[in-house]
């Protein structure tokens, strides 16, 4: 349960530090990227202007832009193209640029569809107008904005390791006092079992020597019967203290899955008759897992139990047992039986029952299917259940 808890801390925090930083690290690129573009659109247009207003032909024949006339410039490197009567001509002769260099870039810019872009292949930015294209070499501001946009992200995955590293420390300071009155709770748990298990033996064993003294009487049997229920309830909280606190696994050894199943299903037959029931077993024969005999029959008596018990008379009880995905798998299904959704991801808590089978004639304190479920957990399988009016309810267990 601490575990569980505490993955649940971890992933919960990391989960909202991940939302946090991927929306500012998204952000942060995202307003680097359009500051980048602003820059070069606000130069290409400036550069379209100064090309008609200017006539640089006539201003700077051979050289470039000098004192108040440099103002007009845009800071970024750019060179401006106008169509002449042999093809493209560079209009700003400072700027080397080879013939066929010009008339490549230039036709690629007339072959676009939008007036204005960038091609990060080359680093050059363009925008068309009234026959004439501007380009901007942005080579370095590339360079500048991909090393800009490597470090955020670095820094992003640096500080996502570190969030990680203290979540977890977090969640052992945090959950220390939980994890404290868990273990109190589970050794006060497994102490009082103890405790009544001898005065409840004495009580069932003196009930038996009334009982052959004084002969069968109504009293002496529903003592025995409360008895008998109280001493159960104490052996399952038991079961259940020394799976929390046992730190090694189970023995475990080959064994027939498919004869374990077809044992308890037998065994289950008298009853299901008894109540009308229908007992269809479909076991494919030979399948083999590793695990504890004896826990696996107790975790097919609790899911056969179960079945028995809350089938009408006249319903159907499916045990299975088949071969999915190359691993085998248990199912019991009885029909007609449905347990609504909002029960379903209770089940397998301790004490839980629904409310409509609170009542003394169904029996038991809502220990089993937790005690199958831990069973389940210790031969590394995964015990699930499932439920539709048209099916019925389903246990699975896969191995």
């Amino acid at each position: 349960m601490i575990k569980t808890l505490r993955r649940k801390f971890i992933l919960i925090s990391m989960l909202l530090v991940f939302v946090v930083m991927t929306v500012v690290l998204a952000a942060g690129l995202i307003s680097n990227q359009l500051q980048f573009q602003r820059d070069y659109e606000s130069a290409l247009r400036l550069e379209l202007a100064v090309d008609q207003h200017f006539k640089l032909r006539q201003y700077f024949p051979s050289t470039p832009p000098t004192g108040n006339q440099r103002l007009f410039r845009p800071r970024l490197t750019f060179t401006a193209i106008k169509w002449g009567e042999e093809g493209w001509e560079l209009r700003t002769p400072w700027v080397e640029v080879d013939e066929h260099t010009l008339q490549t870039i230039s036709s690629k810019a007339m072959a676009e569809q939008e007036s204005m872009g960038f091609w990060s292949d080359l680093g050059l930015a363009y925008a068309r107008g009234d026959g004439r294209i501007a380009f901007i070499n942005l080579q370095n501001e590339q360079a500048q904005l991909n090393i800009s946009q490597w470090t955020w992200t670095l820094t992003y995955l640096a500080a996502l390791g570190v969030f990680f590293l203290l979540s977890i420390l977090l969640s052992r300071w945090t959950l220390r006092p939980v994890e404290r009155a868990w273990q109190q709770q589970q050794r006060f748990v497994s102490d009082a079992s103890h405790e009544l298990r001898t005065p409840l033996t004495v009580i069932l064993a003196n009930l038996d020597i009334l009982e052959s003294e004084q002969g069968n009487n109504l009293w002496l049997n529903a003592a025995r019967t409360e008895g008998l229920m109280m001493k159960k309830l104490i052996e399952n909280l038991l079961f259940l203290a020394h799976a929390d606190e046992s730190l090694q696994g189970i023995p475990k050894q080959a064994l027939s899955l498919s004869d374990l199943a077809s044992e308890m299903a037998l065994a289950y037959e008298p009853l299901a008759f008894e109540k009308k029931q229908i007992l269809d077993i479909n076991i494919q024969a030979n399948l083999k897992v590793q695990g504890d005999k004896d826990l696996l029959r107790q975790l097919l008596g609790i899911l056969l139990d179960n079945a028995v018990k809350y089938t009408p008379e006249g319903g159907r009880i499916t045990v299975e047992v088949k071969m999915i995905r190359e691993k085998p798998q248990l199912s019991i299904r009885n029909t007609p039986a449905y347990i609504e959704k909002g029960h379903l991801d209770h089940l397998f808590d301790r004490f839980y029952r629904q409310d409509s089978v609170r009542n003394k004639s169904k029996g038991g304190y809502g220990l089993g299917l937790s005690i199958a479920a831990e069973i389940a957990r210790q031969h590394g399988a995964n015990l699930k259940v499932q439920s539709n009016l048209e099916d019925g309810t389903s246990f699975i267990v896969g191995f």
